[in-house]
């Protein structure tokens, strides 16, 4: 296998993207998040726009790091359907090497139902069909790339164990961003693969699940976090921003105010990706939290996962117009 300057490891999806003004966001604690997208029961919803992309945390940041000029490979499973086609075709557009691609005989492509309110904050309904089906048997002898971006493994610690004990005979720094089924194994199951991670990046809600704290306790949460071992952590807040901590230093990247947001499916991809890509090619962790942050804006103004994403290096006086600040840490 050539050697890449990334893999992305993670899943491939057919995304359809319904809009409706019938949607509706109430407020109320028997919502994980306090917030839950609801609709009328028994009622016919008028849909206002419907469109269908590739989604998947493993070929969206894939997608970023090929539009910034990484030799980028995917690591997925996909359907031998025509959505897997699809998937595939869009690799190909997108400059993405499929050499790692598994395609499962009789299975189905994951397939996502995104319902987006007109503020732009969606609900994601998920049939995660073959994504499930990453293994360690799909993984090369050796990792010959320099970088591997994780996502969700499903849960599959015997995969992950793979993945880690290969990314260390290959001299290779691994980047994770775990999924809900990852989290739900506990930190004290996880943190062996955590010490371990380069970069942990999560956002607010997948923090609270890993720590056990409270969603309003960020200061408790990043505490928490650096004591699993990980060298970088990435909490991304939404709107409000995103904070890296790494030891005794902490930075809060600001968003820009007046962002017409269409659609956040994509976002904390986009963001993650494009903070690695920063600090790939910058080696600053400023200018990386600054690239994460115009990646993933510019994803949520347009419509689908990938169709925003930076397709070019942004001028020095763009990164700088975001702005990051040291936080003392608590």
């Amino acid at each position: 296998m050539a050697g890449f300057d990334l893999i992305t490891i993670g899943a491939a999806t057919i995304d359809a993207f319904v809009w409706s003004k019938a949607f509706r966001l109430v407020k109320s604690r028997a919502f994980s998040t306090g917030v839950g997208e609801c609709l009328s029961l028994g009622s016919k919803i008028e849909i206002d726009k419907f469109v269908l992309g590739t989604g998947g945390g493993g070929t969206n940041s894939a997608a970023t790091f090929a539009n910034l000029g990484f030799k980028t490979a995917c690591l997925t499973a996909v359907g031998d359907d025509l959505f897997g086609q699809g998937v595939l075709g869009d690799l190909k557009t997108r400059r993405v090497a499929s050499v790692l691609v598994q395609r499962i005989p009789g299975g189905q492509t994951a397939f996502s139902t995104i319902l987006v309110v007109p503020s732009g904050e969606r609900t994601i309904l998920v049939s995660r069909g073959v994504a499930e089906h990453l293994s360690e048997k799909m993984l090369p002898r050796r990792f010959s790339a320099k970088w591997i971006y994780m996502t969700s493994l499903g849960g599959n610690l015997k995969f992950g164990r793979k993945i880690f004990s290969q990314a260390k005979k290959s001299g290779t720094s691994i980047f994770w961003n775990p999924g809900a089924k990852d989290l739900v194994l506990g930190a004290g199951r996880l943190k062996p693969f955590l010490k371990q991670v380069e970069v942990l990046d999560m956002n607010r809600e997948e923090a609270m699940k890993l720590t056990g704290r409270p969603l309003g306790d960020l200061a408790g949460m990043l505490r928490d976090l650096d004591k699993i071992g990980s060298r970088l952590v990435l909490l991304t807040d939404g709107e409000k921003g995103a904070y890296l901590s790494e030891g005794g230093q902490l930075w809060r990247a600001h968003t820009h105010r007046h962002i017409k947001v269409v659609n956040k499916t994509g976002a904390g991809d986009a963001f993650g990706s494009g903070f690695l890509a920063g600090l790939i090619k910058y080696r600053d962790r400023t200018r990386a939290l600054q690239l994460g942050v115009l990646n993933s804006e510019s994803v949520i103004q347009k419509i689908g996962a990938k169709t925003g994403l930076l397709t070019n290096w942004p001028s020095k006086n763009k990164l700088a117009g975001v702005k990051v600040t040291a936080v003392a840490k608590s």
